[in-house]
């Protein structure tokens, strides 16, 4: 495969959510809608035998709206048969493997126009993925919140199906990215949530990684309906290279 149809295949499968995340966007004009920053640190351990630990903080800081919700987690993760196929390696090792399975805490707290709410959250994850192409990642990230709000318990669904390509422009290298998620609430009976987001990441050697992003969260149900985010993630990567 040429690197012209490479790429042409990586921009159509980047294109798809973006369009999309505009497609909501302007289908939800006449609701409600505000703006917000989400930065957030991740912190990635490898381990021997494909076993990974992930902690990560961060702040959802709504821009002139009474809305903040801190949150931080930790949880495992195994990665099952890394991909052989030729390709540049990510400096996720979890993007190195066609599934993984893993389960976590989080805790996060919320202040609403005045109202505070803590919520206590076990999650469960599944994600398989491939390399249609060398340069172009697909995912299906499927994961389960079993939930606790003020002693209040609901469970919600999660799905991502994502597109991740890899480029190298004067020596730098970056892999934009877009992902589709949707939503569902096992209190509601509904899915209630679409999150469209577009970003690039920004890997250093094989410890840092940027992550910045635009998403576009709409809910029908909530209050406000839509929310713009922009937001900028910084992982750091340790332990077992192989």
């Amino acid at each position: 495969m040429t690197a012209k149809s490479s790429l042409r295949g990586i921009l159509f499968a980047l294109w798809l959510p973006m369009f999309c995340c505009s497609y909501a966007a302007g289908q939800s004009t006449g609701a409600a809608t505000e703006n917000e920053a989400w930065p957030e640190a991740d912190f990635h351990v490898e381990f021997p035998s494909h076993l990974r630990l992930l902690t990560f903080a961060g702040v959802e800081q709504a821009v002139g709206y009474p809305f903040q919700q801190w949150y931080a987690a930790a949880a495992l993760e195994y990665q099952f048969k890394p991909i052989l196929r030729p390709h540049w390696i990510n400096i996720d090792p979890d993007k190195e493997h066609y599934l993984l399975f893993g389960g976590g805490y989080e805790f996060l707290r919320t202040t609403h126009s005045g109202q505070v709410s803590h919520e206590d959250r076990i999650t469960m994850d599944a994600t398989p993925g491939f390399r249609p192409l060398s340069r172009l990642l697909l995912r299906d990230r499927n994961w389960v919140e079993f939930r606790w709000i003020d002693g209040g318990y609901s469970t919600t669904y999660r799905n991502m199906v994502s597109a991740e390509g890899d480029a190298r422009v004067h020596g730098v290298r970056f892999s934009p990215y877009g992902t589709a998620e949707i939503f569902y609430d096992g209190q509601k009976h509904s899915w209630d949530q679409e999150w469209y987001t577009a970003g690039v990441l920004w890997p250093y050697k094989r410890i840092v990684m940027l992550d910045t992003y635009y998403r576009r969260e709409r809910c029908p149900t909530c209050t406000p309906q839509n929310w713009n985010a922009g937001g900028l993630s910084l992982h750091f990567f340790f332990g077992n290279r192989e």
